[in-house]
């Protein structure tokens, strides 16, 4: 409601400035303010017009809107924003769509309005529907510029995180501000230049110029990028064929209409350098024939003109026509059925397609497409600023044209001329603002057509996503899905990677889809979280925006990238059914990420009941509190997070050298998991650590040969001595050093150990999981939590106050009292403020250089707590996690901060130090893990351990570590074979959550166990095998 009021003060505002500066304007020719039916039937058949207008010519025009976003190299995938009338008259109904469309029909009213008098009555002029008419084409001239601005000026960062409305309303007001401070700086400008009058009409013309400049800006620059979108996909609808902006096949009158269009783009350019030279030349050569020269087309016209006495007889009788009152109703109709509705909307539509972003350069992208398809916010933000930008300048220009052609018909033209506007200023005003806007577009245009070619040989494919849901929905059709959840779920990379590179048979939308699942998935597993969350935008805009998913993965990602506020943003407004628990549990891990802003505390923890990633957290902060990570090992779950959680718990005992407690996790862990890739790994290595190398080598074989793609087994491989690539990130953690190791610091924002890997990584090391620190921790008995140092409080309290109060007195002592008095304030004050600035900048979470944890690096420093290669066991990252979150089941982890610290409770360091001591001395006597790969080869000279030529899992657990791996294998050795995925016959939805049989948290919050809150219909669909009933809703959803 208050975004609504604010615009009704604008438009409140605007009226009144309209009607001051009609107020001193009188009508040319008669006018009349009687009242009767022939002064009624004007203003009657414009709203008429404009209602039919408003209710079926813009809906009609945007019932086919589409957007295009890459997918593959030079393969774009074009699916349907609206379908019909109907669709398109909801989302005009979104937002502040309205706010633009009443511009606009206002826009449009006032020239219908015009018109109507010059056909009922051309030679009175009723005084009231000219005040209505003055009215309607200044308010949207008055506001296009701003909106033009305000779009222009926020970028997407800002858009997506858009902050407080009080943030909006202070960049509103500063844009208005700033839009009018120039616009009477060049006024003043024109009034100290002015001679005989108060300001000259080419000045008055200027700060018009000024005034309108957003607009112009906006309106050249996408009219230069969308030239060759417009061009080649106009001529292949001239042409009869189908194309990204027109989808449907298009009829007669739309080709004829198309071939004109082709026709208008292909001179655009010659006429855009023909009134830039005109003007140019009229403004410093001076002509006398300057009105001739812009009364006849420019240079080029003129030029014309003179030569062929054909064209001057044309022109002659052109003269005569333009007196007519008839032909400037026909004229301005023309240009309202072309200029004003026909052009904006092919405009309006490539603007959605996203045809500035792959046809043209410079371009106003105020959204990505991807962003456009998947979100409505999006949606309306275009068309907002599509008929909010473009209303006033097109109107704009139409006036000027007509007063520059029909100034002897049209009203107010004596009043013009009496302030100096008379025909050859009324010209080259009309010629500044065309060639200003043309100035805009060919820069533009010139910048963009080295993309022509290239656009030409862009593939299109066009409503995927019809083709996609009925694949789906076919009887046995979404085994591709079924391979893709349930690899994700058990997080088998191998199956995800080799998917990827199948070449597989069906429709190509499909495929490419559930590939790109694929990869969203096998991303976010390894951790790669920029370049996740790039590709579950991109399945999120295949999915029409329909899938919460890739809205979650978003939001992990986000909050692994430190990117708290955008996390948050991802999550708002994300619909579940009740009793889902996993978006709520991000909501709640979110706020904990952040202990100085959010808005959990430990007295929140209460509220959840026998959850594993709350009772994880909880677990894992009494671990920090001192270093131990034999404080977890019992836990009352036994599901996939814990099992995760558990195998982090293996890298710390490595690092703390209680070799035989690690193993024993792992080996318990295979065989909970005899299938899974990192129970595996962890045994392998802490056999390595133990030095049976021979059997951590058996182990690394049987990996091998189950999962070969899997860059985590190629990683051990690396540690095995083996020559692997080192294009993998986790093959590169294990032996890459230097340069190549920067680019994976900000690819793999949770992983520490890519951190540890730059000079001068360690406050990202420590932002990434505070955990890589603590066997040093241990061993130099650092308390976890942070405490500026004694030094920092002596030099603050001791040294600088006493200082200052010092200096005061020594003003006082020269100057008087109450000087000394202000300089001792001011100081104080002043001190005051830097620290508090200190302790703002330490609280704002990032990723990079996060002030907090540079202190925090600073103080382990002072304790000498260094980790890094040389006392990290080598594999650390292969293991080592944080904070455990689930998204559909499938175990993500987003790190863990060392800025936790603070929600620590305030121990003793006497205490702290300690406990730490007696552990240290453990660790002392025990024998430090392996640090380094193995040297190639070394199979061949050390001695094999007795009893290794039994496989080391089936001599260290038996016969149940190899339980299923038998068919998991043949399943994998067989994957060119068809996969079935459901039982045939049975259709299901393309988005399911299955409850059931995926571990997913379910009425785990006592608070909503009784909850009386209405069910919502969620974005994907989720189903329990106890409970098959689909929730319904009418909820709106972007269209598939």
């Amino acid at each position: 409601m208050q975004g609504v009021s604010r615009r009704t003060y604008v438009l409140l505002f605007t009226l009144f400035v309209s009607i001051l500066t009609l107020s001193n304007v009188q009508a040319d020719g008669q006018s009349t303010s009687e009242l009767g039916f022939n002064q009624i039937l004007p203003l009657t058949s414009a709203l008429i017009v404009s209602t039919i207008v408003w209710r079926w010519f813009i809906p009609n025009q945007l019932s086919n809107l589409q957007v295009a976003f890459e997918i593959d190299d030079d393969l774009y995938e074009v699916h349907r924003i609206t379908r019909d009338r109907e669709d398109a008259r909801e989302l005009l109904g979104e937002g502040s769509v309205g706010y633009g469309v009443g511009l606009y029909m206002m826009g449009m009213t006032g020239v219908l309005i015009l018109i109507a008098e010059f056909i009922f009555d051309p030679d009175t002029f009723f005084q009231p529907n000219l005040y209505i008419i003055g009215l309607m084409i200044l308010i949207p001239i008055l506001i296009s510029p701003w909106e033009t601005l305000n779009a222009q000026l926020t970028s997407k960062k800002q858009k997506s995180v858009s902050g407080s409305r009080f943030i909006k309303f202070l960049r509103r007001t500063f844009t208005l501000i700033l839009l009018i401070t120039t616009t009477l700086a060049a006024l003043y400008l024109g009034m100290t230049n002015s001679n005989e009058l108060f300001i000259e009409p080419e000045w008055l013309a200027v700060a018009l110029l000024v005034f309108m400049s957003p607009t112009i800006f906006a309106y050249g620059r996408i009219m230069g990028a969308s030239w060759n979108m417009l061009l080649i996909n106009k001529w292949r609808t001239s042409n009869g064929r189908k194309n990204p902006i027109d989808p449907d096949k298009p009829g007669l009158i739309n080709r004829l209409f198309s071939l004109i269009l082709v026709i208008f783009l292909l001179t655009m350019p010659v006429t855009a350098l023909n009134g830039i030279v005109t003007v140019f030349y009229v403004l410093f050569n001076e002509p006398n024939n300057m009105t001739e020269i812009l009364n006849y087309g420019g240079i080029i016209g003129h030029s014309i003109y003179v030569r062929i006495d054909l064209i001057a007889e044309i022109l002659f009788e052109w003269e005569i026509i333009k007196s007519m009152p008839q032909f400037l109703s026909l004229y301005l109709s023309l240009n309202i059925a072309i200029v004003g509705l026909a052009f904006i909307f092919e405009l309006t539509r490539n603007l959605i397609l996203g045809g500035q972003s792959f046809g043209g350069v410079f371009g106003v992208t105020l959204d990505t497409p991807r962003d456009i398809r998947s979100e409505v916010s999006a949606q309306t933000r275009q068309l907002k600023f599509a008929f909010a930008g473009f209303s006033g300048y097109t109107v704009l220009l139409l006036v000027l044209v007509c007063y520059k052609e029909f100034g002897s018909l049209m009203p107010f033209t004596s009043w013009l001329e009496s302030k100096g506007f008379d025909e050859g200023n009324r010209l080259l005003t009309t010629w500044m603002f065309i060639a200003a806007g043309q100035t805009v577009f060919l820069l533009t245009w010139l910048v963009s057509i080295i993309r022509y070619s290239s656009l030409r040989k862009l593939r299109f494919d066009l409503n995927p996503d019809e083709r996609r849901e009925g694949a789906v929905r076919l009887a046995g059709g979404d085994w591709m899905r079924t391979l893709v959840d349930e690899a994700a779920l058990v997080e088998d990379l191998d199956t995800l990677i080799q998917f990827q590179r199948r070449s597989l048979e069906g429709d190509p939308s499909l495929i490419r889809h559930e590939k790109a699942r694929a990869r969203m998935w096998e991303l976010s597993i390894r951790g790669l979280w920029p370049l996740a969350i790039e590709e579950a935008r991109k399945v999120l805009a295949q999915s029409g925006g329909d899938d919460d998913i890739a809205r979650m993965i978003i939001a992990v990602g986000h909050m692994s990238s430190r990117r708290l506020d955008a996390a948050r943003e991802a999550l708002h407004g994300l619909e579940q059914p009740e009793g889902y628990d996993e978006p709520e549990l991000l909501s709640f891990v979110c706020e904990w990420l952040d202990p100085w802003q959010g808005n959990v505390d430990e007295d929140d923890f209460w509220d959840w009941e026998n959850n594993s990633c709350i009772d994880h957290i909880q677990n894992t902060m009494q671990m920090i509190r001192n270093w131990n990570p034999k404080t977890n090992l019992d836990s009352i779950h036994k599901d996939r997070l814990t099992r995760v959680a558990q195998l982090s718990l293996v890298s710390l005992m490595r690092a703390q050298r209680m070799h035989d407690e690690a193993l024993d996790l792992s080996l318990s862990l295979v065989r909970k998991d005899p299938t899974g890739v990192r129970p595996r790994i962890a045994a392998a290595l802490c056999l390595v650590d133990k030095g049976d190398w021979h059997s951590a080598r058996s182990i690394e074989r049987e990996l091998l040969e189950s999962d070969p793609k899997d860059p985590r087994v190629l990683a051990l491989s690396s540690i095995m001595g083996q020559t692997v690539d080192e294009d993998e990130f986790e093959v590169a953690l294990v032996s890459g050093v230097g340069k190549k190791m920067k680019k994976w610091i900000n690819s793999a924002p949770v992983n520490s150990v890519a951190a540890l890997g730059v000079k001068g990584g360690m406050d990202e090391a420590i932002n990434a999981n505070v955990l890589v620190a603590a066997h040093e921790a241990t061993r130099r008995t650092m308390p976890p939590r942070y405490s500026s140092g004694r030094l920092s409080f002596v030099i603050n309290i001791f040294i600088l106050i006493p200082l200052w109060v010092l200096l005061g007195i020594y003003v006082a002592s020269i100057r008087d009292d109450l000087q000394g008095i202000a300089t001792t304030v001011i100081l104080m004050l002043g001190h005051y403020s830097s620290r508090r600035v200190l302790v703002q900048q330490r609280h704002l979470i990032r990723h990079r250089d996060q002030k907090a944890m540079v202190a925090y690096a600073k103080r382990m420093k002072r304790f000498k707590v260094t980790p890094d290669r040389g006392n990290l066991p080598v594999g650390t990252h292969l293991l080592l996690s944080g904070i455990l979150v689930s998204v559909n089941g499938v175990v993500l982890d987003i790190g863990l901060p060392g800025w936790l610290t603070e929600h620590l409770p305030k121990d003793s360091d006497k205490t702290v130090k300690a406990r730490l001591k007696r552990r240290n001395k453990k660790i002392a006597k025990s024998r430090p893990p392996r640090l380094q790969p193995l040297g190639e080869g070394w199979w061949l000279k050390r001695p094999k351990e007795e009893g290794s030529e039994i496989p080391a899992l089936e001599r260290l657990i038996g016969p149940v570590a190899y339980r299923g791996r038998p068919s998991y294998i043949e399943k994998k050795s067989g994957k060119n074979s068809r996969h079935t995925g459901i039982i045939a016959g049975k259709p299901r939805p393309a988005h399911t959550l299955d409850l059931g049989s995926r571990g997913i948290p379910m009425n785990t919050r006592k608070s909503e166990r009784r909850s009386q809150i209405p069910q919502n219909r969620p974005n994907v669909t989720v189903r329990d095998r106890k409970n098959l009933t689909r929730p319904k809703s009418s909820n709106r959803r972007p269209p598939n």
